[in-house]
């Protein structure tokens, strides 16, 4: 009995040292730094520029060739939506970016510029 013991100890020994390099669940895995996304430049290039406290979103869209900025202006804001893209239209138009957007509060297009033209 003592020998099946110990041949079963050993042998259960063996094949745990099998999977030593295996991690746990709960062990911390290296992380890797992100890609960064098509644009990440320009929209901090774009907050940078900013003086509005109605912008609350900045990112690039359309497989990298607009500029979205949503605010949280009104419908009758066109005024000040139009100074957000002229703005914004100082930095943003690099690389593949050719068009900005400046949503409103209801996500209605309140301005729109393209590269080369002023924003209306």
């Amino acid at each position: 009995m003592v020998v099946v013991s110990l041949l079963a100890a050993t042998a259960l020994t063996g094949c745990a040292s099998a999977f030593d390099d295996i991690p746990y669940a709960d062990d911390a895995m290296p992380t890797a730094t992100p890609a960064p996304k098509c644009g990440d430049d320009t929209v901090k290039a774009v907050a940078d520029v900013m003086t509005s406290d109605a912008v609350e979103v900045v990112q690039v869209i359309a497989g990298c060739t607009t500029l979205y900025v949503g605010t949280s202006l009104g419908p009758a804001d066109k005024d000040a939506a139009r100074a957000v893209c002229e703005a914004a239209a100082e930095v943003a138009y690099v690389g593949e970016i050719g068009s900005i957007i400046v949503d409103g509060d209801d996500e209605r297009k309140l301005a729109t510029g393209v590269k080369g033209s002023p924003c209306v």
